[in-house]
């Protein structure tokens, strides 16, 4: 009957021990985890590789307004870039370009 009394007054000393120190656990927990996760970081190489944006802007030729890539109208070669009809059959010669803004 003495060892059950101590046994349980062991028991209790612990609980109370550990519910003080568990926040500190979980703290040193989340450090270590933290630390293995930089570490792995640097393990890989730092060249991510360059993808195509999907909003890339092209400038207008003729007005110098930027569109997106995708409404742009193109000449057969390629090259120039419009952003509507009235752009396209315009004479380019002129040089005011349109601010941003």
């Amino acid at each position: 009957m003495k060892y059950l009394i101590i046994a349980a007054l062991v028991s209790i000393v612990l609980v109370i021990v550990y519910s003080r120190v568990r926040p500190y656990l979980k703290l040193f927990r989340k450090v270590v985890e933290s630390l293995n996760v930089a570490t792995e970081g640097t393990a890989t190489p730092a060249t991510p590789e360059r993808t195509p944006s999907k909003n890339k802007l092209v400038r207008c030729d003729s007005c110098g307004t930027w569109i997106p890539a995708e409404r742009a109208l193109h000449l057969s070669s390629g090259l120039a870039s419009y952003c509507s009809s009235e752009c396209l059959t315009k004479n380019p010669q002129t040089k005011e370009r349109k601010l941003a803004g």
